[in-house]
C-alpha cells in the first residue's frame, strides 16, 4: 500500500483534491491540492461515461507527474439524492463463556445490523454504529472488555443506488484510479468541520454544493440522518441568467461580485453596469433584484432541508446551530440568511488542518476555505480508517451488484 493518500472531491463543473503523505505519527502532510475541471456529472450522478473519462484521464496525467504513486489510494466523495439513510438494529450472543464481550461479538452485531432486507439495486456505503446495548442497557460507545449474555447495536447504515456506484467506481478504475473508499459528502464534510462538543450538543451541518445541498444531523453525539438535495448554488445561477437573459458564465461572475443572499439588506435604487463585468454588455441592472432572485431559490433550498428535519416528527434540540460549508456559502449574507430562516445559531465552517502538515503557502490558502471541506475530509476519513477498508474495494462492489443484477 502506497503511503500516499488521495482525496477526489468530484463535482459537477470542478474536482477539488489533495495528494498527501502519511507520516510515522498518523499525521498528514500536504504533497499537492488543486482545482481540476469536472465534465460528465450533474447532480452527483454521472450522466456522460464519455466526457468523465476524458476529464479524469487528464487528471490522472497530472498527478502521475506529482508521483507515480499518486493515483493509487484515492478517495472519493459521493453525492447525490439516490442515497439513503436508516436506522437499523442487530443483536448477538456474546460467545465467550465467561461472558466477555470481544471484537469479535463487536463485528457480529454490527453485520447483524446490516444484515436487515435492502431493497433492489441499493448497496451499503456505511453502517456507523450510534450505540451499542449490553443486556437491554443502551448508550454505550464502547463495550469492548465488558460483560454480558446479549450484546446489542443500533446503527446508521447508508445506502446508495447500486448502478449509480458501480459506474462510477468503473470508471475511476479505467483511467487508473485504485479506489480505496467512497464517502457520502455530508459524513466527509462532517470529519474535519464539526468537533466532538458540537455533535454532543446536536448540530446540523449543511454542505452548499453547485448542483446538490446535503446534510448531515449529529444528536448526542450520534448521527441521526443525512441526506442530500437534488438543488445547489448552480441553479441560482441559471435563474439569473433566466432573470436577466445574459450567459451563464456572465450570470456566475455577477453573483459572485454582486449577489447578496438577503433583498431586504439592498437598496431599490443600486444598479449595477453589467460592462464591469462582460464589456459588451452596457444594460444596467438592479442590484435588489438581483438579491431577490438569489434569495428565492435560497429560500427554496432551506425549505427542502426543513421539510426533512420535520420527517422525524419530533422537534429537535440543536443546541450547536447550523454549520454552512462549501462554495455556495461565500455569498454575502449567507449566514445571516441560514440563521433567519432555520431560526438557528449558523456559523461558516472551516477544515481542521491542525493534524495536515502545510508547507506550501499556495496549499495553504487554498485548503483554508470552505471550499475544500470535503476534500480534506476524505483525506482525514482515509488516513483514519483505510486499515479497516479491504485493498480489493471495487472487486467487492463489482461482485454485490453481480449478485444484485445475476
Amino acid at each position: 500500500m502506497s503511503s500516499l493518500i488521495t482525496s477526489l472531491d468530484i463535482g459537477s463543473s470542478q474536482i477539488k483534491g489533495i495528494v498527501a503523505t502519511q507520516k510515522k505519527d498518523g499525521t498528514l502532510s500536504v504533497v499537492t491540492a488543486f482545482k481540476h475541471p469536472s465534465a460528465g456529472f450533474k447532480r452527483g450522478i454521472l450522466v456522460d461515461v464519455e466526457s468523465a473519462t476524458a476529464a479524469l484521464r487528464e487528471l490522472v496525467l497530472d498527478l502521475k507527474r506529482v508521483s507515480k504513486h499518486a493515483t493509487e489510494n484515492v478517495w472519493v466523495n459521493i453525492n447525490s439524492d439516490h442515497v439513503w439513510s436508516r436506522q437499523s438494529q442487530g443483536m448477538v450472543a456474546v460467545a465467550r463463556a465467561d461472558q466477555e464481550i470481544q471484537q469479535d461479538d463487536l463485528d457480529r452485531v454490527v453485520e447483524a445490523a446490516r444484515a436487515g432486507k435492502m431493497q433492489q439495486n441499493r448497496m451499503v456505503l456505511h453502517n456507523m454504529v450510534r450505540e451499542y446495548f449490553v443486556d437491554g442497557v443502551g448508550d454505550i460507545a464502547d463495550p469492548l472488555g465488558m460483560s454480558g449474555n446479549r450484546l446489542e447495536a443500533n446503527t446508521l447504515i447508508v445506502e446508495v443506488f447500486g448502478p449509480h456506484l458501480s459506474i462510477v467506481t468503473k470508471t475511476l478504475d479505467r483511467v487508473g484510479f485504485g479506489v480505496g473508499g467512497v464517502i457520502f459528502n455530508p459524513l466527509a464534510s462532517a470529519r474535519t468541520v464539526l468537533t466532538k462538543r458540537q455533535k454532543d450538543l446536536g448540530v446540523l451541518l449543511i454542505d452548499f454544493g453547485s448542483d446538490t445541498t446535503s446534510f448531515v444531523i449529529y444528536e448526542e453525539g450520534k448521527v441521526l440522518i443525512t441526506k442530500s438535495i437534488p438543488l445547489g448554488s448552480g441553479y441560482i445561477t441559471n435563474d439569473i441568467v433566466a432573470g436577466f437573459r445574459i450567459p451563464f458564465d456572465v450570470a456566475e461572475k455577477l453573483k459572485v461580485a454582486y449577489g447578496f443572499a438577503s433583498s431586504k439588506e439592498i437598496g431599490r435604487k443600486e444598479l449595477v453596469r453589467l460592462s464591469e463585468i462582460d464589456p459588451k454588455n452596457t444594460t444596467e441592472i438592479s442590484k435588489r433584484f438581483l438579491a431577490e432572485i438569489i434569495e428565492v431559490r435560497l429560500e427554496e433550498i432551506l425549505d427542502l432541508v426543513n421539510n426533512e428535519l420535520k420527517t422525524l416528527g419530533r422537534n429537535l434540540q440543536l443546541p450547536g446551530g447550523v454549520v454552512i460549508v462549501g462554495g455556495g456559502v461565500k455569498l454575502p449574507g449567507m449566514t445571516e440568511f441560514v440563521r433567519q430562516e432555520l431560526k438557528l445559531p449558523a456559523q461558516v465552517g472551516f477544515p481542521n488542518l491542525s493534524d495536515i502538515e502545510i508547507t506550501n503557502p499556495a496549499h495553504q490558502e487554498l485548503l483554508d476555505d470552505p471550499e475544500f471541506v470535503t476534500a480534506v475530509g476524505l483525506l482525514m476519513w482515509g488516513n483514519a480508517d483505510e486499515r479497516k477498508v479491504p485493498n480489493n474495494f471495487l472487486e467487492i462492489v463489482h461482485q454485490v451488484l453481480k449478485n444484485l443484477f445475476p
